[in-house]
């Protein structure tokens, strides 16, 4: 069907209008991507972690992966892989600790067992002059560490 003068402007625009839609949900979606990747990667650092601090406390990796809704054993293995390259922990007479960077630039430190009755909690600290700073979490975390002569061990750690 031959279309007449106006149709055919019709037609065109709609083509662009269509082409230029079709960039700009691309361009969008890929924003919103890398966007939902950045918002979201302090949560997986931390879910990350909370998973590397149940296996060390030792938790099946099956009831691991299940608690993050996966059945698949490589899932649990590649996070304690990739936890592992940030991850420093001692096992004391006293007790437990483990030191973990988080893609923030700060660390979450967590202690199992320790001291005068066997304290555990997790606390995110920021490591400054040689001294642990209190962000967030378990507050009881750093006065144990310091009651029990573990500072400068967990700052070597975090070097």
């Amino acid at each position: 069907m031959k279309l007449n003068q106006h149709a055919k402007q019709a037609l065109d625009t709609l083509s662009e209008k269509h082409l230029a839609f079709t960039i700009a949900k691309a361009t969008i979606e890929a924003e919103l991507k890398n966007e939902l990747i950045e918002r979201l990667s302090s949560f997986k650092s931390e879910r990350d972690i909370a998973l590397r601090l149940a296996d060390q406390a030792g938790v099946p990796r099956t009831q691991l992966g299940k608690a993050i809704g996966t059945t698949n054993y490589r899932t649990v293995q590649e996070i304690l892989e990739v936890t592992e390259a940030s991850t420093h922990s001692e096992d004391a007479p006293d007790g437990k600790w483990s030191l973990t960077q988080m893609p923030s630039g700060d660390y979450n430190l967590a202690i199992h067992s320790m001291g005068v009755g066997s304290v555990s909690g997790t606390a995110t600290v920021k490591i400054e002059s040689d001294d642990l700073l209190f962000v967030d979490g378990d507050e009881f975390v750093i006065p144990q560490i310091y009651r029990n002569g573990y500072l400068e061990q967990i700052i070597q750690g975090a070097r």
